[in-house]
């Protein structure tokens, strides 16, 4: 990890923090980073016994998609996650441990085959790690692959309060459970609060720290603070095998690894499509202007995930025959200054063909 960066420049300071850890553990570490007397850092503007703050949102500032998408190096990393789990006896390290463990878990859910029955090597499976992924076909013994998904997406929902959950939901969609797809999504709507904090900004504002702080105490662990006061966007893998075929032309056409979704727009969107495929018109109708409702007052929409939330907006608006509206959107989401959703042009030209 440190290879090519320790110079003498830095040396002595790094020394100074690793020996910080080895005597405090991670206190030690959140003390050499916020020391004390920085009165300046917007994260230390609380009393003392808010200091606990200070680490949490050190991690939530640095805390990253988990970019491996690789299937054999997914799996090895889940095994280097496991052992250190079983080594440590720091509670923070160890919930920071499965929160990686549940995102890698989500990418390795959608690196997965559709849901369909395949055919596999059993004692060849049993050698090898619980994730392994289906072995080639052969003719001896069988593998149901739902089995597999289910056991997996169980393990992602550990990250935070509805993310996880809504990509489990999309499993259910693209595997044709338009209902069950429906209830996921009432669970996820009582998990979601507007008052919760979304993980990987860059920073945060005071509003955000006290909504955050009024969720949470000291004793609370840090598993637990994910689950009742963080939210996190829908991330969705190039070429996934849960994303739902209508927006696959945003996620397959993106230019990176992840597409990354509010997992408001997400939740609106599930209900929108799956009461289409019921033929319920009045609830399809509901769910869509929720869903407008949700991208105009941008509700846990960020400056970054706007474009990709109108165009979603708009292909919504598409299916539900509004041509005009979603037009609009497409446009709109062409005007965003900070990203720009490469899908909605493509959206945009196909309704002028028409």
């Amino acid at each position: 990890m440190f290879l090519g960066k320790v110079n003498s420049d830095n040396n002595t300071t790094l020394l100074n923090v690793l020996d910080a850890i080895t005597c405090n553990g991670i206190d030690g570490l959140a003390n050499k980073i916020f020391p004390n007397d920085n009165e300046s850092c917007h994260l230390l503007r609380t009393k003392r016994k808010y200091s606990f703050i200070r680490l949490d949102f050190l991690f939530y500032i640095t805390v990253f998609l988990c970019s491996i998408v690789n299937k054999s190096k997914c799996l090895k990393t889940l095994m280097l996650i496991e052992s250190l789990i079983k080594s440590n006896h720091s509670t923070f390290i160890t919930d920071v441990c499965k929160l990686h463990h549940a995102h890698i878990s989500q990418n390795i859910a959608q690196l997965l085959p559709l849901p369909i029955t395949t055919t596999v090597n059993k004692n060849i499976h049993k050698r090898h790690h619980r994730y392994l992924l289906p072995p080639p076909i052969t003719n001896t013994g069988t593998y149901n692959i739902r089995k597999l998904y289910h056991r997996i997406l169980q393990d992602s929902t550990k990250a935070d309060a509805v993310s996880d959950w809504l990509l489990y939901a999309s499993f259910y969609y693209v595997t044709g459970q338009y209902n069950v797809t429906l209830r996921l999504t009432d669970y996820v709507l009582s998990r979601c609060s507007p008052g919760m904090l979304i993980l990987s900004l860059s920073n945060y504002n005071e509003e955000c720290i006290l909504n955050y702080r009024n969720s949470v105490n000291s004793t609370t662990t840090l598993k637990d603070k994910m689950r009742i006061a963080t939210v996190n966007y829908v991330n969705y893998l190039q070429n996934s095998s849960l994303i739902p075929r209508e927006l696959q032309l945003e996620v397959n056409e993106g230019g990176g690894k992840f597409t990354c979704i509010p997992p408001t727009v997400m939740f609106h969107c599930l209900r929108f499509l799956c009461y289409h495929h019921l033929g319920n018109i009045s609830n399809r109708q509901q769910a869509l202007n929720d869903l407008y409702l949700t991208v105009k007052h941008r509700n846990f929409i960020y400056s970054d995930t706007l474009s990709n939330s109108l165009t979603i907006l708009g292909v919504c608006f598409e299916i539900s025959g509004d041509k005009d509206t979603a037009f609009q959107c497409y446009d709109d989401a062409l005007q965003c200054y900070d990203v720009t959703c490469s899908s909605a042009a493509a959206r945009k030209s196909k309704l002028l063909e028409i």
